[in-house]
């Protein structure tokens, strides 16, 4: 059986919008136009996808099982069309990168705007999220690769990795916090005050379960939540810069804030050498990336190189 991937891609939409009128617009068709793919798509498969109401369009059973597929082969279509045109001219269709919360702040968003400046033409999708969520993206062909922390993904066929080098982290927190009146901090001083902190894998765990009495499990995935969990660096700085909340960054990160006078080192003296995060590109191992990516990735690997500390 033959399918239209073009009647799964109005089936997507309209499963996202649940109204004729906004999925047609979103589509740029007509209502009649979406009515009759959609009819199509149902002979096609033999089975009711959509139930309808005058108020509301909502997915059967059967079809909430065909709607994830066609998801994923929508995606996938998406991004191969996207691949072939970024490889054919270098400019036609769209890089989309994924990033760890701090690694984007270290050293993709200035790889991404040397590359801008350099070439003002190139088309970038760029989209700082926390471990899993970038992970999550790469692994359904929303983004063309992810630059994050790749502990974890050394045992995952599908993906190819390519290291960039190792960041060393310090925790910190405002000028002014009362742990830095004590003269040697246990962590049983600590754990009174928030962590701010990104989702991480759970290999990662170490870096605050000591400190951290407020983090979690997530049932699902594994992966550690924090007490206060955010997903982007600067949202987290500024929190701590506000607060008695404690966090963890590369000193790059913080020397601006520490220089003005609102930041401070926060020295833990039982813990033996810093935090450590081992950075890399992950992308799936059927592509080959296109010439703007591997450019926008060598941007980036100077930038990991500039920060690195032995």
């Amino acid at each position: 059986m033959e399918i239209d991937l073009k009647l799964l891609q109005y089936a997507v939409v309209l499963a996202r919008h649940r109204h004729f009128g906004r999925a047609a617009a979103a589509l740029r068709i007509s209502q009649p136009t979406l009515s009759r793919s959609i009819a199509a798509l149902e002979r096609q498969l033999g089975l009711r996808v959509f139930e309808r109401s005058r108020r509301d369009v909502v997915a059967t059973p059967a079809g909430d099982d065909v709607l994830k597929m066609a998801d994923e082969l929508v995606a996938r279509a998406e991004a191969i069309s996207n691949n072939l045109q970024l490889v054919r001219n270098g400019r036609g269709g769209r890089l989309r990168v994924a990033a760890g919360v701090y690694v984007h702040d270290i050293a993709v968003r200035p790889a991404a705007i040397e590359m801008i400046k350099a070439s003002p033409s190139i088309r970038l999708e760029l989209l700082e999220r926390e471990w899993t969520a970038a992970l999550s993206m790469l692994m359904v062909d929303r983004v063309d690769f992810a630059v994050l922390d790749i502990v974890a993904l050394r045992g995952m066929p599908a993906l190819r990795v390519e290291p960039l080098g190792k960041l060393l982290g310090v925790y910190y927190c405002r000028a002014g916090h009362p742990l830095l009146k004590k003269t040697s901090l246990r962590p049983e001083d600590v754990r009174p005050y928030p962590f701010v902190f990104t989702g991480m894998s759970r290999d990662k765990a170490a870096l605050l379960e000591d400190i951290d009495s407020g983090f979690t499990v997530d049932s699902t995935t594994g992966d550690i939540l924090p007490s206060v969990a955010v997903s982007s660096f600067r949202l987290g700085l500024e929190i701590v810069a506000g607060t008695d909340a404690i966090s963890l960054g590369h000193a790059s990160q913080i020397e601006e804030g520490i220089a003005a006078g609102r930041l401070a080192v926060l020295d833990l003296p039982w813990r033996t050498g810093q935090p450590m995060a081992e950075m890399g590109v992950a992308y799936k191992r059927d592509r080959t990336l296109p010439p703007a990516a591997r450019t926008f990735i060598s941007l980036i690997r100077k930038r990991v190189r500039a920060v690195e500390r032995p």
